[in-house]
């Protein structure tokens, strides 16, 4: 047997042996530690996404409030101004300014 035979007969036996042994102990103990990584770093982005989803409701709430509010003082204040509208020209530009929002 020549030196190639016998070194690519030694590889194979290797490759053998790596295929029945499997991995080492250091890289179930890696590969554990990136799972436990991985399940903490999705924890982290659902708590962030909850933060975010109640930040979002919390806003539109604003939102909506502050809308009715300016459409009640856009309303008040113009029905009090068409009272007024007679009395003085400027009112009367005024109460179209706001009755055109």
């Amino acid at each position: 047997m020549s030196a190639n035979e016998e070194l690519l007969a030694l590889r194979s036996e290797v490759a053998r042996l790596r295929d029945l042994v499997g991995p080492t102990e250091e890289s179930y103990e890696k590969l554990r530690l990136d799972v436990l990584g991985a399940r903490d770093v999705a924890k982290a982005a659902e708590a962030a996404l909850g933060s975010a989803r109640a930040r979002t409701v919390e806003l539109q709430a604003q939102c909506d409030r502050y809308e009715r509010e300016f459409l009640w003082f856009r309303n008040t204040v113009t029905a009090q101004l068409l009272g007024l509208r007679k009395f003085v020209p400027t009112v009367r530009r005024v109460t179209r300014f706001f009755a055109s929002r």
